[in-house]
């Protein structure tokens, strides 16, 4: 069977990915991305709700931080004490059920600086952003109300990101996250079943030393996950099974700013811009749940980018059946990412 036409299965997604890298082919007349769209921004802008010394639409200033700065977002989706009571039994009423969305969320300033991107910093402010992450985790986690911490980052117009300064986000709940259950659930069987972690199995594998390889050092790897959902997706795993970001030690967290940037860099040469993702921590919850035990933690980059000036889109087939498409062949994604010529 070709590789360009094949279902994949997605180990800690418990379900089918179809590659149908033909379709990358097709005439193309719909929209397109302007490469303008990157252009460099201000250095500070006074108008950005993100940047030193601006005040919020809260009324709170920010503070003339130097290097990274975090704090409770002013727009919540999760609150520590919502208004409001659970309403109905889910076992006894299915169709009529809610709960207070109780929870923390929390915004993550890289820089001062409005016009730069992770691409851009050198490994000394990319550890200063792992170890943002490390500290997010470690004390949001040791809230006994929050199940889960979701750190991440969107960068670009293109995914709707509505501030342009870099920064991410921290959505600390008091549930699990559906992905969070699902790779929990899936993790937690094949170590049943194998007696080893289900990633660090994963990265053993020679495929992932060879044609889905995209860099590595000595405590991490960045592959093109076999069974990618996204055209450009990157995954950066630590090669000994570590469940969230909070237990990587001072050297772990330097090696993963230093293959995190890398990633960045390489999309934006691949692509001659400043490239749109989001970029994901998949961390195992932090509620009682045996299972967490065996969840691995890991990076996830995922470009919406299919070509230059084309993105991917979430058609209607895979809205409503709820199977991704993938027209681009990981292993060439992997090989187009590995050949890049970064600069010294």
């Amino acid at each position: 069977m070709s590789a360009n036409w094949q279902h994949r299965w997605h180990p800690l997604r418990s379900e089918w990915v179809q590659i149908s890298a033909q379709s990358a082919n097709r005439p193309w007349s719909g929209a397109t991305v302007d490469v303008q769209a990157s252009e460099r921004a201000p250095r500070h802008d006074p108008d950005c709700y993100l940047c030193p010394g601006v005040t919020r639409a809260n009324g709170q200033l920010n503070p003339e931080y130097a290097d990274t700065f975090a704090f409770d977002n002013d727009f919540a989706c999760l609150v520590p004490h919502p208004q409001g009571e659970s309403s109905g039994d889910l076992k006894l009423d299915p169709l009529r059920c809610s709960a207070p969305p109780t929870g923390r969320c929390r915004v993550l300033c890289w820089t001062p600086r409005h016009d730069l991107t992770l691409a851009e910093f050198d490994d000394a402010a990319l550890c200063g952003v792992v170890q943002l992450w490390h500290t997010e985790y470690n004390q949001l986690a040791a809230d006994p109300d929050i199940a889960q911490v979701t750190l991440f980052e969107n960068k670009g117009v293109e995914v709707g990101v509505s501030n342009l300064h870099p920064h991410g986000q921290v959505y600390a709940s008091a549930f699990v996250t559906d992905t969070a259950k699902r790779e929990r659930a899936a993790q937690a069987s094949y170590l049943r079943h194998h007696s080893e972690p289900l990633l660090q199995a994963l990265i053993a594998r020679p495929e992932y030393r060879e044609e889905l390889a995209v860099a590595s050092n000595a405590h991490w790897v960045a592959i093109v996950p076999y069974f990618a959902r996204f055209p450009f997706e990157v995954w950066c795993v630590p090669r000994r099974h570590v469940g969230h970001v909070g237990l990587l030690t001072d050297t772990e967290q330097s090696s993963l700013a230093s293959l995190y940037g890398e990633v960045l860099r390489r999309l934006d040469v691949l692509f001659n811009r400043r490239t749109p993702h989001n970029t994901m921590l998949h961390n195992a919850p932090c509620d009682s749940h045996p299972d967490n035990a065996a969840c691995g933690f890991h990076l996830v980059v995922q470009c919406p980018l299919r070509a230059p000036g084309v993105l991917k889109y979430l058609g209607g087939y895979e809205h409503l059946a709820g199977n991704i498409v993938n027209p681009v062949q990981p292993e060439v994604a992997a090989k187009s990412l590995r050949d890049v010529e970064l600069a010294a």
